[in-house]
């Protein structure tokens, strides 16, 4: 996540001569990256990416404490200055303080919980330096009191909120989870319905504030506030993570609770609000101090090693050097000649757990761009060749093949789901859609490409497409089947198309397809004009006419053919071994049969079996001709098979030839019940 900081704020905490681009180089080179740069009047201002590992940098004095370990390791003048009030004293100013009872229902939901009311308030526009800077960093001034809450989430890290004493009933605050269908009104002026569990604060009436993410609107500031309730808390990140993903909705707030906050760094940015009310805005202290807290387990000591730290890192750098280093990010150092021993700050502990991040920390202070680089020695490992390669290559033979690829999303809608006729229970359902037309992972891809084909169907008549792309299928106590799909879909088409377009397909892929009728159901495909696919006895795909109330329900014109072949599955098959044989040196003798089979008759069998009557002499059999006509018999259809009779060391005499035909034509109608025409 990128933060903007203006470097004038900066150099308030951070005290060095160095210049803005060299503290920025620093910085990129071994903590933070500042990916950006930009001029702002007199000033610059840093765009820093902050990784997630790393929220005790996520603040102006954070990055300041960052960069100043850099600069002074790397024997640059610099001093870390903290910030002014942060050990404000938070007794009353005046004798009768007010009452505010504040409640944590559920110790897990939040670590520590600190309040303080302030009196004699007086609403009115922030300071220049204040509201010059909140805007700089994106968020929009309002008043002197939200403006602290957000000054000091960036200047600190910690997120606060302010409430209107007055607004809050019976002066009461309980923190709890929030139960099936209660919402809030937000400061936003949008009302949420809350899923359940999440973490809300109520007062003794109503709910005021959607904990770590925004306040209630019931709640807020306004310009007639006089007694404000300022409070500093830590949440259970994973609460936060589940509910802004459940309401697709994120503030800068629980972009920091979500990664964790320095418990010890609570009251010290309270103190500091306290400071800047009284600078501000007059204010007066006029309640204890409430702060539930419960204790977190304390940062252990690591020891580290030197002799290790030296073969991890490649170089020699001394005892004393590291020690320094780590102190200067804030570990408490003890040491021998053989071993460091470091005990992470607060805002460290959560990610310094082994000696191994001790490693880390001095070797990026130090400076990766510093550490001798060796090429690695031995044999480089074999993986698993991606299927990615493959399917690049069948990609660049299909478009030569006249089909266009298009690429469509992986999430359907239910209406989609329903096409496919998958119980919802099988299939992969997201926890918090955005849409309803994303709801679910799909199953198969015919769904978006003949959706793509309604679309674009007034702009050509005879669309062809293809797609490439991961299925998903439900897995009971595990991670989905994630299959890689190939699927086609061709307007105004025929069945010999689509099937002569799959032959094309195997012949890349150097696999020989069966195809036969399927049986049972179809849910996108008629089964009068449905085949299964398949590679010795495993099926892989499937082909046919899409379903007339498919094609109604996408509103298309005309026959759309569609197939859909598992890649994944394919590929952990047995390829086909190609073998060269010589051109004959003898002509073939061809030889056309007509035969009347019954309409239900597979042509592929047709074909199969003549090819094995008629071996070895008949090296091919083709089809070169079906006919339908009354005059034949209802049910009944007209093949014309072309036979070609070839050897290899002479040409085939005709008693040859008509001894296999007379075969053929025997066997033929004794198999299927035809009948050879005369």
């Amino acid at each position: 996540m990128n933060i903007q900081i203006p470097v004038s704020w900066l150099r308030d905490y951070l005290k060095t001569d160095v210049a803005a681009k060299t503290v920025a180089n620093y910085l990129t080179a071994s903590g933070p990256s500042v990916e950006r740069i930009e001029k702002h009047g007199e000033d610059f201002i840093f765009d820093v990416e902050i990784t997630t590992n790393r929220p005790d940098a996520f603040s102006v004095y954070g990055l300041a404490r960052e960069a100043n370990a850099i600069l002074a390791t790397n024997g640059q003048k610099s001093q870390l200055v903290p910030p002014k009030g942060l050990n404000t004293k938070l007794d009353p100013d005046k004798s009768h303080s007010l009452p505010l009872d504040v409640q944590v229902k559920d110790k897990s939901l939040c670590q520590r919980f600190a309040a303080i009311v302030i009196d004699n308030v007086q609403i009115k526009p922030s300071p220049a330096i204040i509201k010059n800077r909140l805007e700089t960093c994106g968020i929009r001034a309002i008043n002197n009191i939200v403006d602290i809450s957000n000054y000091i989430m960036l200047e600190l890290g910690q997120p606060m909120h302010t409430f209107d004493y007055d607004k809050i009933r019976g002066a009461k605050m309980t923190l709890r989870e929030s139960q099936a269908r209660e919402s809030i009104r937000t400061l936003d002026g949008q009302n949420r319905k809350l899923p359940k569990g999440t973490i809300v604060i109520e007062d003794s009436e109503r709910l005021i504030d959607l904990c770590g993410i925004m306040g209630g609107e019931n709640s807020g500031v306004s310009t007639r506030t006089k007694r404000v309730v300022l409070f500093v808390q830590s949440y259970d990140p994973i609460r936060i993570r589940k509910t802004t993903q459940a309401l697709a909705f994120r503030t800068d707030a629980s972009a920091r609770f979500e990664k964790g906050i320095d418990l010890e760094g609570i009251i010290p940015a309270l103190s500091r609000a306290v400071y800047l009310a009284k600078q501000t805005a007059g204010a007066k202290v006029v309640s204890e101090l409430i702060d539930i807290y419960q204790k977190a387990e304390k940062p252990k000591p690591i020891i580290l090693n030197i002799s290790k730290l030296n073969s991890y890192i490649g170089v020699e750098i001394p005892e004393e050097k590291a020690g320094k280093t780590l102190e200067f990010l804030g570990f408490k150092v003890s040491s021998t000649s053989q071993t460091i021993t470091a005990t992470p700050p607060t805002w460290r502990f959560q990610d310094m757990e082994i000696e191994e991040d001790l490693i880390e920390e001095i070797a990026r202070i130090y400076g990766y761009h510093n550490l001798p680089s060796t090429l690695p020695k031995g044999e480089v490992p074999k993986t698993e060749e991606s299927i990615l390669a493959n399917v690049i290559e069948l990609k660049n033979a299909l478009k030569y093949l006249g089909l266009t690829e298009i690429i469509s999303y992986s999430i359907i809608s239910k209406e989609f789901l329903k096409l496919t006729q998958l119980e919802e229970k099988d299939a992969v359902e997201l926890q918090n859609p955005l849409s309803t037309d994303w709801q679910f992972m799909r199953n198969t891809l015919v769904p978006s490409l003949t959706n793509v084909v309604a679309q674009n169907q007034n702009l050509k008549s005879n669309i062809k497409l293809f797609e490439v792309a991961k299925t998903y299928l439900r897995v009971t106590n595990d991670i989905p089947t994630q299959d890689v799909h190939i699927a086609f879909a061709l307007q105004n088409s025929n069945f010999l198309e689509i099937k002569g377009l799959v032959e094309n397909l195997f012949e890349i892929l150097k696999r020989e397809p069966k195809f036969q009728k399927a049986g049972g159901k179809n849910p996108l495909s008629e089964n009068s004009q449905f085949a299964t696919i398949k590679i010795g006895d495993k099926i892989v795909g499937g082909l046919g006419i899409l379903k007339r109330e498919v094609a109604d329900y996408f509103d298309i014109a005309g026959d759309t053919f569609v197939a859909e072949i598992n890649l994944s599955t394919v590929y952990n098959l047995q390829s086909t071994v190609h073998t060269y044989h010589p051109m004959p040196k003898f002509p073939p003798v061809i030889e056309d049969m007509s035969v009347i089979f019954d309409e239900k008759t597979p042509v592929a069998e047709i074909v199969s079996e003549a090819k094995k009557i008629g071996s070895p002499l008949v090296k091919n059999v083709e089809i070169i001709d079906i006919f339908r006509n009354g005059k034949i018999g209802k049910g009944k259809k007209s093949i014309t098979l072309r036979l070609s009779y070839q050897k290899s060391d002479s040409t085939p005499e005709q008693e040859e030839v008509t001894r296999y035909r007379e075969i053929i034509a025997r066997e033929i109608s004794r198999i299927f019940q035809a009948q050879v025409r005369k």
